[in-house]
């Protein structure tokens, strides 16, 4: 493990939250302190304040606490407690922040444990014997390369020939790529009803009740928490869109909720081409698409994406519980 060196972002959240035992709601007001702090960061999108506000904040349910210039993260999902639990943003005095956090626990009869921990706290651990450390492979988030999927470099490729039978199949239907200015009622209403039209329709489509409420939020609060969006017109129909975020490091770009005509064959195929070329042209070179949550569907439709990389992340707990 690399020596935890206690570096320190220009940013810190004892500026701005309460510090720990104590907690701060996160709500929209607090996106660019938030953001601030956390742009030194790795892009990873469960530390996103868009990600955060989309999944983790039901029933105002998000909040923050600062400890050693480092944040501590109240996740909690509804009837899910393995799932939920503290996490830890940093790099600062990172052993004797787990220390303190693992004591606090203790006093209140909770099992000293943090989870959805992101790989580069990890890597600030100094003492890594005074901890057990276990992999979240559920919650590794996916990296995908613009490259791979824009422009296509082979003539003869499966993912070429399924753009051209797309293509061929809407005929003369002029094929658009657009962003839509969700403050505007008429454009969210769009998205919203193409989302319940679709909703649980084809792999892509098939989420949890809860990736809808998400992405109902995300929607009509774009501006707020700074998510973007990306829309597939055929003929002047809806047939696609993502929901994304650009972090501070403008190399990436954060999958937020993604939803697709499944009836049109080969839809989703010209999406991720279409999307990658959105994207490209922005300047962007990884998208980060998020975790499978280890459900069946979602992993192997990532996995087949072809990722290049990964966010890990992990539980941590004390190596002795005495």
């Amino acid at each position: 493990m690399a020596k935890d060196t206690s570096t320190r972002t220009d940013v810190q959240p004892s500026d701005a939250f309460k510090m720990f035992p104590e907690f701060s709601k996160l709500t929209l007001a607090d996106r660019k302190k938030y953001e601030a702090f956390i742009k030194d960061y790795p892009p990873v999108a469960d530390t996103a304040f868009s990600i955060l506000m989309m999944w983790w904040n039901v029933l105002d349910s998000c909040a923050v606490s600062s400890l050693n210039g480092n944040l501590i993260i109240s996740y909690w999902f509804p009837g899910d407690e393995k799932i939920s639990g503290l996490s830890l943003i940093g790099k600062n005095n990172i052993d004797q922040t787990m220390c303190t956090i693992f004591d606090q626990m203790r006093s209140k009869g909770d099992r000293p444990r943090l989870i959805h921990v992101p790989e580069y706290v990890i890597e600030h651990i100094a003492h890594s014997e005074l901890f057990k450390i276990k992999s979240e492979r559920s919650f590794d988030e996916y990296i995908l390369d613009i490259s791979k999927y824009y422009p296509i470099r082979s003539a003869v490729s499966v993912r070429r020939h399924r753009i051209r039978r797309f293509l061929k199949n809407v005929g003369d239907d002029p094929v658009i790529v657009k962003s839509l200015d969700l403050s505007n009622p008429d454009n969210a209403d769009l998205l919203l009803d193409f989302s319940k039209q679709w909703f649980g329709k084809g792999i892509v489509n098939t989420t949890v009740k809860s990736a809808n409420e998400a992405a109902d939020f995300a929607i009509r609060e774009a501006d707020m928490i700074g998510i973007q969006n990306a829309c597939l017109f055929v003929g002047g129909e809806l047939h696609g869109y993502i929901l994304y975020t650009i972090p501070a490091d403008k190399r990436y770009a954060i999958f937020g909720h993604a939803m697709v005509n499944a009836d049109r064959p080969y839809t989703f195929d010209y999406m991720v081409h279409a999307f990658a070329e959105w994207f490209s042209d922005m300047g962007v070179r990884y998208v980060n698409i998020d975790s499978d949550l280890g459900l069946p569907l979602v992993r192997m439709l990532k996995v087949t994406l072809g990722p290049v990389n990964y966010f890990r992340k992990y539980t941590i707990e004390p190596a002795s519980n005495t």
